[in-house]
């Protein structure tokens, strides 16, 4: 019965078809939740006492008093960090999509319970007309 709704409503085959696309070209890929803050938000909570990480591999600038870890050694670096998994962590890339909501998953994987990942990324600070240091 669904199956003949579908073939006679071109809109519902479409919308069909598309969910099916969408599962098969994401099927295998890993999904990393993070929480995302917009620059006012980071803001505050780096002036409540937020560490700052540049998880970018080879950053020329960065935010002022933000760690340079970049993605591929965050795990290993973890142990050597000496900060409480209860301490805000403010994670960022270039522009919040990529890098940040990956380091911001393995942080939480990792037990630190306070990790956001800064959505428009150093790049949505420029914007904001923040400053920057060079890295």
């Amino acid at each position: 019965m669904q199956a003949l709704a579908l073939t006679r409503n071109p809109q519902l085959l479409v919308a069909a078809l598309a969910i099916v696309v969408a599962l098969i070209v994401n099927a295998g890929r890993p999904t990393y939740t993070a929480t995302h803050v917009s620059v006012p938000e980071a803001i505050a909570l780096v002036d409540a006492g937020a560490l700052v990480i540049d998880v970018r591999a080879a950053p020329n600038t960065s935010l002022p008093g933000a760690m340079a870890i970049p993605l591929e050694v965050l795990a290993a670096r973890l142990a050597s960090m000496e900060v409480a998994k209860t301490q805000p962590i403010v994670v960022y890339c270039g522009n919040g999509s990529g890098l940040g909501p990956k380091a911001a998953h393995v942080l939480t994987q990792a037990g630190y319970r306070h990790v956001v990942n800064l959505e428009p990324g150093i790049e949505g600070w420029r914007k904001a007309h923040l400053p920057v240091v060079a890295a």
